[in-house]
């Protein structure tokens, strides 16, 4: 009877220990399966160059924080217990990036790293910087960026021939409508497009009510970096969706030549605060607010002031 007793609560004690471990266990296993990294190009054009600096980043800190970290750039070279590194590839090639956390928890990334000659190729084709959107009547800007051209024909699609031929132009359309933009250059063999769409003016009797497109695009910024702000972190997509739109709507220079001044003091580049925006501001225990957005123009902004307030979650 004594032996049977012995052997049940030994079987109880082995239980609640298994219990005690599991419950330790599962916790952290839940965490690890949130962690990712993310790759940022220091260029900021979303190609990944050899010898260009990259820097890889563990979306959360403090998952992996007082974890053996290993990250394996996939060529044989790797690097320990850092959650933010910074790695240039020497050769070109696809590579498998993984990182291992306390040797149980992997997560893999491929990455192509293409050459000199590469990138030139890519970015010989030319690319139209112009909104999407605009009035009847209103003076809109257009920039072509590439290298090597020398020559520009730009079509508007509301003449039926060539308008202009310099590699930033003004254009006003005078009737509304869906149009498509072609550019020539001496690089390409076909032209390049872009599609614009003119809204009407609004009149009222004989006055013409002139649409303030300023404050629209103050909005439709502000709408876009909210956006951003109210992403969870694994939401890169979303991320790029509203970096970009905001990108290539109103911008023509790189978005890292862009100023942003944050509550009339801290000063940060588009990209760089696009990104603590998403992955630093509002992803802790309190969440930004985008209260106001004011730039310098409508088309080719180059400085963007946010005022923003914090919330607690």
């Amino acid at each position: 009877m004594d032996n049977k007793r012995t052997i049940a609560i030994t079987a109880f004690a082995i239980l609640a220990l298994s219990g005690i471990i599991i419950a330790l266990l599962l916790p952290s296993q839940s965490k690890l399966g949130n962690v990712d990294f993310y790759i940022f190009d220091s260029n900021d054009n979303y190609h990944y160059e050899v010898n260009e600096p990259l820097e890889f980043i563990v979306n959360d800190t403090m998952a992996v924080k007082g974890r053996k970290l290993l990250w394996q750039m996939g060529n044989g070279d790797a690097l320990k217990d850092k959650h933010v590194i910074n790695y240039a590839y020497k050769k070109p090639g696809k590579y498998l990036v993984t990182l291992s956390i306390d040797d149980s928890y992997v997560v893999n990334k491929y990455i192509k790293v293409i050459s000199g000659t590469e990138r030139a190729a890519i970015d010989s084709v030319p690319h139209i910087y112009g909104v999407s959107e605009g009035y009847q009547g209103e003076e809109l800007v257009f920039a072509a960026e590439g290298y090597g051209m020398e020559s520009w024909l730009w079509e508007f699609g509301e003449s039926g021939t060539v308008d202009a031929y310099d590699q930033q132009v003004v254009y006003t359309y005078e009737n509304p409508g869906e149009y498509t933009i072609l550019l020539q250059t001496n690089t390409t063999q076909y032209p390049v497009k872009h599609h614009i769409t003119i809204l009407p003016r609004f009149e009222k009797a004989e006055e013409i009510v002139v649409v303030d497109s300023l404050t629209l695009a103050q909005n439709d910024i502000r709408k876009h970096l909210q956006a951003i702000a109210d992403a969870r972190v694994s939401q890169h997509s979303v991320y790029y969706e509203h970096y970009n739109y905001i990108r290539n709507k109103y911008f023509c220079i790189p978005a890292d030549r862009v100023a942003v001044v944050v509550n009339g003091e801290k000063y940060n580049d588009f990209t760089g605060y696009c990104q603590g925006l998403h992955f630093l501001e509002s992803n802790t225990k309190r969440h930004v607010r985008i209260d106001e957005v004011l730039i310098d123009k409508i088309h080719c902004v180059s400085t963007i002031q946010v005022t923003q307030s914090y919330t607690e979650k």
